[in-house]
């Protein structure tokens, strides 16, 4: 069809209209260029901008400064039994100078736990001297280069209730404390005389926790002392006994209640009655975190809520460092541990204290013979990091999957988030 002289005229108005709009385009285009180039109206939008971006920035700036001063945040890192059996003194052992070197042992995890504000461990071991002879299990007795290189990887507490406390006698727990004070490491769980509280308090950044240590079992070991003897030097899971440090604690101010209880029944993943029954009554009595060492395998953690206070509890953090493994105790569990980091923060305006969050880091004890030399070397593996290390075999990996993987299901259903 040919097309009508209307849509010719149409078609007309449309062309030039369209090319209207092309010329005004190309005008406007070259005012804006020419504006731009001299600064004079585009400079103004510029400042303008610039001017409502700063204007944010401060006050962003000054919301966060009102957030500091309203809230303080710091971090609590744990972990579970630290132990040196013979041959790990072995490992350590320099021949020529008649010295032992742990350092290196806790290379790999020392940039997380020097990055806390507090780490605390479990010492499992004493430190009785060199001339009662170093030794592993049954009786332990380490070296005091192993607290220069526990201090040197981060911690800045180490409990000293368990079922070892005892190994060499009340002289090797009293040298054991003043080594730890002499090497200023803070302790709670023994004591040299019977003036000395069992409620050890740190104030950090204006956060005061009180640390709070018992142990269920002294392998029979107590048994050669008289009641009040054993309860001036070592703290004893008792109720009684808990339930007054909790007193003081309070008394004291303490804003938030930590106790490490040395319990329960090894090699067992899952926790006992008594555990359970401890830590409920714990929480009952006001304690806000619960850290469970001795099963030597990592047990699970949960929240427990009463009233209105919620108490965060895991049940076994595992070893962290040892020579438990499948080789020796034919149990793979024993290489397994974790490094628990708290997010603790305080109100100030309200003096309420919380764990805000929680979150942790499975390890795994890395022992290695190199080249068929007669030592082996022992290293704390961070395990998410270290399975890109080309250094470690493709069987150790396979280990350390096994283990990553047992551990996030034991851990992962906590709800971490408390207020």
């Amino acid at each position: 069809m040919k097309p009508t002289s209307k849509n010719r005229h149409v078609g007309k108005i449309t062309f030039a209209i369209v090319f209207i709009l092309f010329i005004g385009s190309i005008f406007a285009l070259n005012t804006f260029f020419e504006l731009n180039s001299t600064g004079d109206v585009i400079g103004e939008s510029s400042d303008k901008i610039e001017k409502d971006m700063n204007d944010e920035k401060n006050s962003r700036d000054v919301e966060q400064e009102e957030v500091e001063d309203k809230e303080i945040t710091i971090n609590l890192s744990a972990v579970g039994d630290i132990m040196f059996h013979d041959a790990q003194l072995e490992s350590a052992y320099d021949e020529e100078n008649d010295t032992y070197h742990f350092i290196p042992v806790f290379e790999e995890v020392k940039p997380i736990l020097s990055k806390a504000d507090i780490t605390i461990g479990n010492l499992e071991t004493t430190l009785a001297g060199p001339e009662r002879g170093f030794s592993g299990y049954p009786l332990f007795n380490s070296p005091d280069e192993t607290i220069d290189a526990i201090k040197n990887a981060g911690f800045d507490i180490l409990t000293t209730a368990n079922n070892h406390s005892l190994d060499t006698g009340i002289d090797g727990l009293q040298r054991t404390i003043k080594v730890l004070r002499e090497k200023g490491i803070d302790f709670v769980g023994t004591a040299d005389n019977e003036d000395q509280s069992r409620v050890l308090i740190k104030d950090v950044d204006g956060i005061k926790l009180a640390f709070l240590a018992y142990t269920e079992s002294t392998n029979g070991l107590g048994d050669q002392y008289s009641n009040d003897q054993l309860h001036r030097m070592l703290n004893v899971m008792e109720k009684e006994n808990i339930m007054q440090d909790i007193e003081e604690a309070k008394s004291l101010d303490a804003d938030l209640i930590i106790t490490y209880m040395h319990w329960g029944t090894e090699y067992m993943e899952e926790p006992n009655e008594k555990q359970i029954e401890y830590a409920h009554m714990l929480a009952e009595a006001g304690v806000d975190i619960i850290l469970g060492s001795h099963p030597h395998v990592i047990q699970p953690s949960e929240v427990i809520e009463t009233d209105d206070h919620e108490t965060f509890v895991v049940y076994s953090m595992g070893n962290f460092i040892s020579n438990q493994r499948q080789e020796t105790v034919g149990n793979n569990r024993t290489e397994d541990g974790i490094i628990i980091n708290f997010d603790i923060t305080k109100n100030k305006q309200t003096n309420e204290t919380f764990i805000e969050n929680v979150e942790y880091v499975p390890t795994w004890v890395y022992k290695h013979n190199e080249n068929g030399q007669s030592k082996y070397t022992y290293r704390i593996l961070p395990i998410e990091q270290s399975l890109s290390n080309a250094e470690i075999s493709d069987a150790f990996k396979s280990r350390m999957e096994n283990s990553l993987k047992t551990t996030n299901a034991k851990m992962d259903h906590t709800p971490f988030e408390m207020k």
